[in-house]
């Protein structure tokens, strides 16, 4: 479809063509989406404390919590270690907060971050959030929407002071 319009009816013969048709889509632009399907399929299914998966120090991700996942769970290893840093990294967005709580071995939680920022981290020992010096033994990160049908994408990363 094409049309014709003069801009300025003083001047004979003024007009701008404007170009409705598909050939005029960009068609190399980006989804402008919060995650995509590689990103919510990241480490699944680990939708539970008795499903997380095992992760290492350089597990970043990328990730996702997505329309249909509640939230994300990851299980790292802690020995001997004096301090521990827990982060993940979004862009917060309107719908797209996310928050970050670390579990103890036996699913009590032992912190947990819910900022408004482009990012969550927890580090142990630590006063803000509040996190205790950790014992070793298998740690549970969950990841999950601040708000309810929050959605977004995220990295990130377990650091480990010796």
């Amino acid at each position: 479809m094409r049309r014709e319009l003069c801009l300025l009816a003083l001047i004979p013969g003024c007009s701008v063509v404007l170009d409705f048709s598909d050939k005029a889509i960009p068609k190399d632009a980006m989804i402008d989406a919060p995650y995509t399907a590689d990103e919510c399929a990241y480490k699944e299914p680990n939708d539970s404390f008795d499903t997380a998966q095992v992760i290492t120090a350089t597990d970043t991700g990328p990730a996702a919590i997505c329309a249909d996942d509640p939230a994300d769970y990851y299980k790292f290893t802690i020995a001997g270690a004096t301090s521990v840093t827990w982060a993940i990294q979004f862009t917060n967005r309107p719908g797209g907060d996310l928050d970050l709580e670390l579990l103890a071995p036996d699913g009590t939680q032992k912190s947990i971050s819910r900022g408004f920022g482009d990012g969550e981290t927890i580090l142990c020992p630590g006063s803000a959030p509040a996190c205790p010096a950790l014992t070793d033994g298998d740690y549970v990160m969950r990841v999950f929407p601040a708000t309810q049908g929050a959605v977004n994408a995220y990295t990130f990363s377990v650091q480990v002071t010796q």
